[in-house]
Formats: C-alpha cells, structure tokens, sequence
C-alpha cells in the first residue's frame, strides 16, 4: 500500500490540491492543524485574542475551570446580558461573540476549500483535526474525519485521535476539539490511551505524539502524550504517524515500532522567524500472509514553487534495518537528518 502523509497543512490549500493531483497512491493522510488563522485580518484576529484573554481570565477568576471550554463562552453571555457590572462592558461580551461566530465561518469555509480540493481528485483520504481546528463533525471535510475512528485497508488497521492538549488562541474554545487527558503514573485518565488500546491499530494516526517520540521541543523538552506513549508501548503498532512538533521530525525506531513526522507542510511563524514548510512523506506499507506488517520505505519530500522535490530515501527491510540515501543535498541539508 502506497501512503501520503502531510501534517500541520497550515491553511496550504493550494499545495494540498498540488500534491493530490501530482501523486498516485492508495490513501492520503492529513494530521491535523488544517487551519491556521481564522479571521481575514490581522486586526480582528488581534482584538479577538485580546478579549478572549481578558475574558477567560475573568472567567477563570470566577471559579471556572482551567478545562472548561465553554467558559469564555458563558462569561461573555453573561456579559452580553448585563450581568457582569465594572468587570466586563456589555458591548465586550457581544463583540467577543460577534468575532467568534466569524470566526466559526471563516473556519467552515477553509474546510469547504479543503473539501473541493479532494473531491476533484476522487483520492482517499483521512483527515484528523490539530489544536488549530474545530470539530470536524458537521462540517465539510467529516465525511473524511478519522478521529476517534478506525478503518481497516489491504489487512492494515489504522486508527486516528487528534488534537492536542494546548491552549491555541484565536480559535474560539467552545468549538476546538478536546485532547482529553490528565494525571500521571497510575493517576493518569486518559481518553487517547484508552482508545487506542481497544482498537489495537496497525498503524497510529495522531496530531500530539507520544511522549518521548518526535515530541521535543527547543529549551522545553518533551511534550508528547503520556497516556499515548503507554498505548504505542502496550499495542506495538508498526508505524506511528504524528505532527504538532514541527521542530521534531523525522523517521524514528523504538523496538519494533517506527514513528514518523515530517514536518510542517504549511508555513508557520515562530519565534526564530517563519518557517517556510512544504514538507510531507509517502511511505510503503505492507501485510504478509502470515499477519506480519511493515513499513516498507519511506520517501521524505517537499513541495517548492508547485513541484515535489525528493530529499532522501529510506528503505527497510523484513529485520526492520533502514538505510538512507539523500536525493537532493542543497534541500536536504536546509534541515538536517531525517533518520534518527
């Protein structure tokens, strides 16, 4: 089975459509972080983010709960209504609410721009949401949606979870998708672990890594989800596929599983400057007779100015050794190793 892989799309819509048009293969594998912005400018995005701070810290100061997604929600109701006197001005609570029901539509038609993309192709694929999307679930890319779903192809298993546990602002918190995951050791609760260890997948389809996997961000250290990294440990797929770290990429062996994150196919801003992207992967899968399977090889690759350069290549064998080969050097040498 041949597989293409593109995580943090970033609003790259265009370079979306450019890879499902210049590529054949037998599914297409998004992971998350579809949208990026959702305002059309960048002073209503601001000034969304400057009310949803002050009134989720009101809210916060209130007695609500740090996980409470519905909070800024109902704060700014009530600031709507008059009920919050020399806190927050009845003409702030309805702004907040006006600006995130744009931002609700704004997000609605990014996914129908994604949806026109696959539907000209016909191509199959998966998509997960990231912490920069909404629930997919009504909108129109569900009939694509693999969170919290499995599907079984060619007698490999595959099984998604998105988002990730962060707080992302200037996405309105009542519509963002929950990583429902708290606690440590044997305190821990975990909705991602519990899913995955009774679906069992062949192959993990996850926006948050796992702990301790292509999870390390600069002067932080690891992020990843402990109670996936029990899942990934419990279940031994053959291949997990994650995003959200765009620092963090790469094809990486433990025991007898690969992990794998290309990086960020759409652009993204950091605070070392902007980080251009055009970063996705196509890899191999493939199920013996005997129900062994494998990843077969790996091909990293990026899409520069509308055309797909191949950076390097790694193939596997049935002892699980990889070997790399580097295709284009000057594109290669931009990020550094991919093999781990």
């Amino acid at each position: 089975m041949q597989v293409v892989y593109l995580t943090d799309i970033h609003d790259n819509f265009a370079g979306v459509s450019s890879v499902l048009n210049q590529t054949q293969a037998d599914l297409y594998i998004l992971s998350g972080d579809l949208t990026y912005h959702c305002f059309g400018t960048d002073e209503a995005l601001f000034r969304f983010i400057e009310l949803q701070e002050k009134i989720r810290n009101l809210a916060l100061q209130e007695g609500a709960n740090n996980n409470d997604q519905q909070a800024t929600l109902r704060y700014a109701e009530k600031a709507r209504d008059g009920l919050t006197p020399g806190l927050l001005e009845a003409a702030e609570g309805n702004e907040y609410l006006k600006l995130a029901a744009e931002a609700h539509q704004e997000l609605i038609r990014k996914y129908q721009t994604m949806a026109k993309a696959i539907i000209a192709t016909q191509k199959k694929c998966f998509i997960i949401p990231g912490n920069y999307d909404i629930t997919l679930q009504g909108t129109p890319v569900a009939p694509y949606s693999m969170h919290q779903k499995s599907e079984v192809i060619d007698g490999l298993k595959f099984a998604g979870y998105g988002s990730a546990p962060i707080f992302t602002p200037g996405i309105p918190e009542e519509l963002v998708v929950p990583f429902e995951e708290n606690g440590t050791g044997n305190k821990l609760a975990s909705k991602p672990m519990d899913f995955m260890l009774a679906q069992k997948p062949d192959v993990f389809i996850l926006h948050n890594p796992a702990y301790g996997t292509l999870d390390k961000l600069p002067r932080y250290g690891h992020c990843g989800s402990q109670g996936l990294r029990r899942a990934v440990d419990d279940v031994a797929p053959c291949l997990v596929l994650s995003g959200h770290v765009h620092e963090s990429f790469g094809l990486l062996k433990l025991g007898t599983t690969f992990f794998l994150n290309p990086s960020n196919f759409g652009s993204v801003e950091t605070v070392e400057g902007k980080q251009a992207g055009g970063y996705f992967a196509t890899f191999q899968l493939q199920s013996d007779g005997d129900g062994q399977k494998f990843l077969r090889e790996v091909t990293w690759k990026r899409l520069v100015g509308g055309k797909i350069r191949e950076l390097c290549q790694i193939k596997i064998d049935k002892k699980q050794r990889a070997a790399e080969s580097i295709l284009d050097e000057a594109e290669y040498s931009l990020m550094g190793n991919f093999l781990l």
